[in-house]
């Protein structure tokens, strides 16, 4: 699973097979920070082309080795921490976003910023607009972009945090906290036929 390499649990220097990091360790995730990854991960995963591919108890971060051990049961309620249940609710206004903004599912995609740091990119369908934004590093970091064609002048709301943007002559200027990403779109309203 995804966390088992965002936590550090693999690859396990000591054991190149992980089926047998799983029989022989019990996996756990150690490092808040990985939650972080996960989220950018997934805010990629459902803003990008195609149709993603979520496995069971991804919404949460559980974490696991190689063949069986990614298959741990499911957890709910009292069982989820409080780190994993805002992973769960980072999800979810992700995929109500794809679900309400065709731009994320069907629009166009720009790149604006690819530095080993940052990333952007624009999506556009019909009127929908969305600016997605990433920064994987330990500082905060500004993104001065140019939106033209796809947006000149908007109010632009992230779906994640209800942060707000204003785009001017196609232009923007976003400071986004580190490990984190954003999605702006063009209305919090349903576009969706």
């Amino acid at each position: 699973r995804f966390m088992a390499y965002a936590d550090g649990d693999l690859p396990d220097p000591d054991e190149a097979d992980e089926e047998e990091v799983g029989w022989s360790r019990q996996l756990k995730v150690d490092d808040v920070a990985a939650y972080e990854k996960l989220k950018q991960a997934m805010t990629f995963l459902l803003t990008i082309d195609g149709v993603p591919m979520i496995y069971y108890g991804d919404e949460i971060g559980m974490t696991g080795a190689g063949d069986p051990d990614n298959r741990r049961m499911m957890r709910f309620g009292d069982d989820v921490s409080s780190a994993e249940a805002k992973v769960r609710e980072h999800f979810s206004k992700l995929a109500h976003a794809r679900r309400t903004h065709p731009s994320l599912y069907l629009g166009s995609r720009r790149v604006l910023v690819a530095d080993a740091n940052r990333y952007a990119y624009v999506r556009a369908y019909a009127d929908d607009r969305a600016l997605v934004l990433f920064n994987r590093s330990e500082q905060s970091a500004t993104f001065e972009l140019e939106l033209d064609p796809e947006i000149s002048d908007a109010r632009l709301s992230d779906v994640l945090k209800g942060a707000k943007i204003t785009v001017r002559n196609g232009r923007v200027s976003v400071t986004l906290g580190a490990m984190s990403s954003a999605v702006f779109t063009n209305s919090q309203e349903s576009h969706a036929n």
